[in-house]
């Protein structure tokens, strides 16, 4: 982590930071489908749906931001191995949905055991990962300032 909050554009933890986002991302979508499962259809009274595809709109509300959060870590590790210039705006793209997802979390809790749960999440996930998403910001400055990828591509 100190390449991370170092001055020095030291980029020999770029590829493995970059490959470690990429395996949080494969188990991010293993979350994803353990929750669309799990979760109950017990969000606010609609008189519309998705029910016709057997999806309700309160699996389908958590689901996609985590499929969101999904993205925003696979581009963000996808483009920190390759040294993009676009690095930067991935994971300045990423950090919010965390922080939303810990939000949302807290305000959704039906119980003090959910709300002491979501608490925990927030402290121990969601906003680390969104730090760390602006600390990977704050490091890909260097590879704006060279102007665009690290190795040639192709």
């Amino acid at each position: 982590m100190n390449w991370l909050t170092g001055p020095e554009a030291d980029e020999r933890h770029a590829r493995p930071t970059g490959t470690a986002l990429l395996v949080a991302a494969l188990g991010l979508t293993a979350w994803i489908f353990y929750l669309g499962a799990s979760l109950p259809n017990q969000g606010p009274v609609q008189d519309w749906g998705m029910g016709w595809a057997g999806i309700g709109t309160w699996q389908l509300t958590w689901a996609g931001l985590d499929v969101f959060e999904v993205a925003g870590l696979a581009a963000t590790g996808y483009l920190l191995r390759r040294g993009h210039r676009q690095t930067r705006t991935a994971a300045l793209l990423a950090a919010p949905l965390f922080v939303l997802d810990g939000w949302f979390d807290v305000l959704t809790a039906a119980t003090r055991s959910d709300l002491a749960v979501s608490l925990a999440m927030l402290a121990t996930t969601e906003l680390p990962a969104a730090i760390f998403l602006l600390l990977i910001a704050r490091k890909a400055r260097q590879f704006e300032d060279k102007g665009g990828n690290r190795r040639a591509t192709g």
